[in-house]
């Protein structure tokens, strides 16, 4: 898993759009609305610890701040939309005070407006260059933003304990998961028993606290493995752990191989790919993004 403030997708200015297979991907939040149209098969979700499944048709928002992740349970194939409020200044405007009524909507139309307007984000999106025409980009964006708006209605946005409870223990987390954290501090932290604490972050991201850190403790070692060119004890232990064996234990669960052979695949990368795409994990499943092809697949790794 891979529950985190998502630094690196609110550093981009402009909306990025791609068809993802078998989507899964850990707990995380970030300042983008998200949008994510099931094409077919089923999609687990949960959005600030309140969860469902999605079908083919039907349409999942992930508002700004929202904690949110995903699992397939068998197959699934999607198209995912994020989209930084800045490059669409009049809905920024539009929802400053207001949030969707819904986040959850069946298109009954599998021709319909919308989901032409996500295919082709997603050819703009993905298109060689990577700088796709900006009217055309944001003339579907509020397309799709317009049509999901009226759809799903907007209430005034009261800020619910739930929402940014979750969004709290996240930001947290990023910020301290190199130290001992444990339930106890926590709890205390955040003014809850330890049962009562454990209980509801098991509920918002559907793990325990010792996975939770140890996986953001992962992917900051997996970071300085491959752009900091750290050795393997050098990351583990500038990350948090304690000893090599969590370290190799927690890695191998995390990314489905070993640190080693993370590195020997991964060594010599842009930077940029670690951050932004190419593994998104979740309980032993790797899941990787063909830039060339938009589109995003998630496979079961073997312990």
């Amino acid at each position: 898993m891979d529950g985190y403030y998502e630094h690196s997708r609110d550093v981009e200015k402009t909306p990025s759009c791609w068809r993802s297979v078998n989507n899964t991907c850990f707990p995380h939040f970030h300042s983008c609305v998200e949008i994510t149209y099931v094409t077919e098969g089923s999609l687990d979700y949960v959005l600030n610890g309140h969860g469902g499944t999605a079908r083919a048709g039907q349409v999942i928002v992930a508002p700004s701040y929202t904690a949110h992740y995903f699992s397939t349970p068998k197959s699934s194939g999607s198209i995912v939309l994020t989209v930084p409020l800045d490059y669409v200044p009049s809905f920024r405007k539009l929802i400053a005070r207001r949030t969707f009524c819904r986040l959850i909507w069946g298109d009954p139309d599998p021709q319909s407006e919308l989901l032409h307007s996500l295919e082709k984000l997603t050819g703009l999106c993905t298109m060689k260059g990577g700088n796709p025409p900006e009217l055309l980009t944001k003339g579907y964006l509020y397309t799709v933003l317009g049509i999901l708006t009226d759809c799903l209605g907007l209430t005034e946005n009261e800020e619910g304990t739930d929402a940014f409870l979750a969004r709290d223990i996240l930001q947290y987390l990023d910020q301290h998961y190199r130290f001992d954290v444990t339930l106890e501090t926590l709890a205390a932290r955040f003014g809850y028993s330890k049962s009562r604490f454990s209980h509801l972050f098991h509920a918002y991201f559907g793990c325990g606290i010792p996975e939770y850190i140890n996986t953001l403790r992962c992917r900051s070692a997996a970071l300085l493995l491959t752009q900091e060119s750290a050795s393997l004890t050098s990351a583990a232990m500038n990350s948090g752990f304690e000893s090599m064996r969590t370290f190799y234990r927690s890695f191998k669960k995390s990314f489905g191989i070993s640190p080693s052979e993370y590195l020997k695949e991964k060594r010599g990368r842009e930077p940029d790919d670690m951050l932004h795409n190419p593994f998104y994990l979740s309980g032993g499943v790797l899941s990787r993004r063909d830039p060339g092809s938009g589109e995003t697949t998630g496979e079961e790794m073997s312990e």
